[in-house]
């Protein structure tokens, strides 16, 4: 089903496919890429894809022209046939309806293309609309051949999905040479590779004559907890003294095997810094080369955690290394701070519960002498991993937001703002869009970034186009869209588990900033009251809540998760539409603290309590103390102001190539205009027409009040006289 709250393409659960024939093919010159707005970003890029055959995809983009240039090249031929497909899906699964284009060479001995569709999982068949432009091709050598086609980012049409900045999972396989021109069956290869292919990458400069590039590593070896989910801190030194200042401009995930990466969701560093006046050895020395413990499910946690907030480090599922641009580096080591301490948090998940796991994990970080033009930093936005808000079990449309509000930015920021240069969507294993926003009075501006076909299984940092730059007074707002129904009759909740969610985005900025994060939650207390929930307390094993007071008294000893999903169980479609409107537009509790002056405020409390009388605890407010488990909730420290999502203003729209409405492969289209607004007052009559004017036979469409986010797909079947659709009041209407 389709939401116009993410302006999704029509095209998004097809395919294209691409057949390339091995032949005699004449030599090419290749497209120049296109000039990148930064030094450090290209667009050219390449993916060798099977070893066996030596197949590789190489693609270029003209920005300019809006197309985009593929070039594949084969070193020797398949067991299976000399055809290679190369297909863009969505999940990596090859689809029936799927947009097909078939090169090769034909009766006449000359190079073609052709436009197909898959009828199922194998066999193409020719189809009427042809995109794809056979560039140019040449023999190699080795018997291989490398042959080079065209087409626009979007080719207007349902059946060829767009290149934007969705994820596609480029799947491949083989065919043989007898097939003909206008049908061949295809043997697809097991796997898939996912391809951000707009987006561009970050290629770092050689060296220059006086600089002088180095590594370091911060690591940890251990034997993982026995539960599905730990949160692990440990502290750690540099290894070396820099009483000259340098610039990290880059960082790598490190495993000492593929053990280690299947087993670790995410990881960051953050730097410890000491408050004035204050030895940092004293500080952080006596935790160093410590086995460490539990980060944030911990009454009991010794680590000097409010020293050791700011983030220069981020990596979860899938994600590569990740080279600043040329324009950046972080702060490293100078007369302030020659010895360096980092705090490593790692988030282990272990569903199988092993107790035999014993890991070695960390981060290489690549740091130059030269420094950079901008001293920059790494910024957490979004909806506070410590609220609580809840989804419907079995529910394929639901929406949450979180924010950074105009308060928080004009008190984090300096005068001339911030520029976001690379940005990082995250969710869990029921997030399938993540999203960006950017507002500025009264008004949506372009989204920072965009993933309507987000994959736990490959976060990636991305580099920006153009940098994308954040003044006083803007708001950010992360949205995400999820589908839960995989998990069958459970609920879902906010947490730190891979089965629970988050709802955030990272942002590598060109200032370095004395804030580490900038979040809001939905009110945890609102949660509580509407499960009648009076007092809980966390179990670190279970990963979960657990209820020891409630006013129906038969909730008690159930798990958070198992209250909630008892009693969403039973909401009707206007309940869970309910649900998800006042989790995504009441007002937030915002939170954006400064960890300098947060932690010099801790320092000073600490040396009164030494001043007071053994057995005597000086009361600290918990905004200044480290993250601790309450016996109602985890929630993030310093609330500082109200934030909500500016449902008021405008949605973004974002430009499109194509003058006319897509074109659908059966089932109609709705006319311009009345798909993505309202119908006006008392109903409209839509009559659902093909693209050549024809009435269309019966189709399902979904459809969702204009107040709100999607809520639950409905379904119409159009009336037997005039192939008309009524519309009533208030309703926006989409097909799927």
């Amino acid at each position: 089903m389709e939401r116009n709250a993410f302006a999704r393409r029509s095209s998004q659960h097809k395919l294209i496919i691409l057949l390339v024939f091995t032949n005699k093919l004449s030599v090419f010159a290749q497209n120049s890429p296109s000039s990148s707005p930064q030094s450090s970003l290209t667009f050219h890029q390449r993916e060798i894809l099977d070893n066996a055959t030596g197949l590789s995809l190489e693609w270029n983009l003209s920005l300019e022209s809006k197309t985009i240039l593929f070039t594949i090249e084969t070193l020797r031929g398949s067991a299976e046939g000399n055809h290679v497909a190369l297909g863009l899906t969505k999940k990596g699964r090859v689809e029936q309806g799927a947009d097909v284009i078939l090169t090769g060479i034909g009766s006449n001995g000359r190079p073609f293309v052709s436009d197909m569709v898959t009828p199922n999982g194998r066999a193409v068949v020719q189809d009427r609309n042809q995109n794809w432009i056979l560039m140019d091709s040449q023999r190699l050598a080795t018997g291989g051949s490398r042959i080079t086609i065209q087409r626009g980012f979007d080719a207007c049409d349902e059946q060829d999905m767009p290149f934007n900045s969705d994820l596609i999972h480029l799947v491949w396989g083989y065919g043989s040479t007898s097939s003909s021109r206008t049908q061949t069956d295809i043997s697809w290869r097991n796997g898939s590779r996912p391809i951000y292919f707009l987006d561009p990458i970050v290629v770092r400069p050689p060296p220059q004559e006086d600089e002088t590039i180095q590594t370091f590593r911060v690591s940890r070896k251990m034997l993982v907890p026995a539960r599905h989910t730990s949160y692990w801190c440990s502290l750690h030194k540099l290894n070396t003294t820099l009483n000259q200042k340098h610039h990290i401009v880059g960082f790598a995930p490190y495993f000492s095997n593929e053990l280690g990466r299947k087993h670790v969701h995410h990881q960051t560093i953050h730097r410890c810094i000491a408050p004035p006046n204050s030895d940092p050895e004293d500080l952080f020395e006596p935790f160093v080369n410590q086995p460490g413990e539990e980060c944030y499910i911990n009454n009991n946690t010794h680590l000097p955690r409010s020293y050791c907030v700011e983030y220069i480090h981020e990596w979860a599922v899938g994600g590569k290394d990740v080279p600043f641009p040329d324009n950046v580096g972080f702060a490293l080591g100078g007369e302030s701070s020659p010895i360096e301490y980092f705090l490593y948090e790692t988030h282990y998940d272990n569903p199988e519960v092993r107790d035999d796991l014993y890991l070695e994990t960390g981060v290489d970080f690549v740091y130059s002498s030269r420094l950079k033009e901008n001293e920059g930093g790494i910024m957490l936005i979004g909806h506070g991993p410590f609220g609580q808000w809840v989804m419907p079990p079995m529910t394929s449309e639901f929406d949450l937001a979180g924010h950074c509000n105009p308060t928080c930015t004009s008190g984090m920021f300096p005068p001339e703002g911030v520029e976001i240069l690379v940005a990082r969507l995250h969710g869990h294993l029921s997030s399938r869009r993540v999203r960006i926003k950017h507002f500025r009075d009264g008004k949506e501006l372009p989204w920072i970034l965009n993933d309507d076909n987000y994959d736990f299984n490959f976060q990636q940092w991305r580099a920006l186009y153009n940098p994308v730059r954040i003044l006083p007074g803007d708001q950010i707002t992360v949205q995400c869209g999820y589908d839960n129904t995989w998990k069958n009759s459970s609920a879902t909740v906010s947490g730190y588990s891979t089965r629970d969610e988050m709802c955030v985005g990272w942002l590598l900025i060109n200032k370095r900033v004395d804030h580490s994060y900038c979040m809001s939650e939905y009110p945890t207390e609102k949660t509580l009251a509407r499960f009648g929930i009076q007092n809980m307390t966390w179990d670190v094993d279970l990963h979960d809540r657990i209820i020891h007071s409630a006013t129906n008294p038969q909730n008690v000893g159930l798990t958070f998760t198992q209250l909630v999903t008892n009693v969403l169980s039973n909401y009707t479609i206007e309940q869970r539409r309910a649900l998800e409107d006042e989790q995504l537009y009441s007002p937030h509790g915002q939170s954006c603290p400064n960890f300098i002056s947060g932690g010099r405020i801790q320092y000073y409390l600490s040396l009164l309590q030494q001043e007071l009388p053994e057995g005597v605890e000086l009361p600290v407010p918990a905004m200044f103390g480290d993250l601790k488990v309450s016996d109602r909730t985890i929630k993030i420290g310093a609330i500082s102001s109200v934030a909500r999502y500016p449902r008021e203003v405008p949605e973004y729209q974002p430009e499109t190539t194509c003058s006319a409405p897509r074109e659908g492969s059966g089932g109609g289209e709705i006319p311009p205009g009345l798909a993505s607004s309202a119908a006006t007052s008392g109903g409209v009559q839509l009559p659902i027409r093909n693209g050549d004017g024809r009435l269309s036979r019966p189709a399902q469409y979904s459809f969702r009040r204009k107040s709100s986010i999607w809520g639950e797909p409905e379904q119409f079947s159009l009336p037997s006289r005039g192939n008309q659709l009524r519309v009533e009041k208030g309703w926006k209407l989409n097909r799927y």
